[in-house]
């Protein structure tokens, strides 16, 4: 079984830009497990653990069911706390605008095609950036509009491995959307 699901990469210069705005808050806010910059992902789909020919047919037609789609700017972002004010997550979070909502739409269809079933109510789409740790009671209301836009230009399929220190993430497939127009 391999713990998997599709998620849009974060380019280097937004990776840069949450550095900078995440530098205060690493050094005020303790109780925070940040994740790695290499970890951080706007996920499209979380599969969980599913068996390893499973995993095999998505990475051998992944490339099919992105052939339409084309890569886009999508932002400004948000930062706060997920999924609510009290959540023990804080992220950068996007609105779904109708690019975004168009990829997650690309990626429900594809797996659906494949067998898989989804009742998900809302696609609320953000970046994980760090948990609180779970003994901490931090009351931090953390909520600020940022300038920080994400170029969505590949979708990106990854193997989760958790372990005692954060999970580990190794790249199965990635597709290249296609260049603007």
């Amino acid at each position: 079984m391999q713990r998997v699901f599709f998620g849009i990469p974060v380019d280097q210069k937004t990776q840069k830009q949450i550095n900078v705005l995440l530098s205060p808050f690493k050094k005020s806010l303790q109780a925070i497990r940040w994740v790695p910059e290499q970890n951080r992902h706007l996920t499209l789909a979380f599969l969980g653990n599913r068996p390893a020919k499973v995993v095999e047919n998505l990475v051998a037609s992944m490339d099919k069911a992105y052939q339409q789609e084309t890569g886009f700017m999508t932002g400004p972002a948000g930062l706060a706390r997920f999924p609510n004010s009290r959540g023990n997550i804080i992220a950068l979070v996007f609105k779904a605008d109708e690019s975004l909502s168009r990829l997650y739409q690309a990626t429900q269809e594809y797996l659906v095609t494949n067998g898989f079933d989804f009742n998900r109510t809302q696609f609320r789409p953000h970046i994980t950036l760090g948990r609180f740790r779970r003994r901490s009671r931090v009351t931090a209301d953390i909520k600020q509009q940022t300038n920080i836009s994400i170029q969505v230009g590949k979708v990106t399929f990854y193997q989760s491995t958790l372990t005692s220190s954060g999970s580990i993430y190794h790249l199965l497939n990635e597709t290249k959307l296609d260049k603007p127009g």
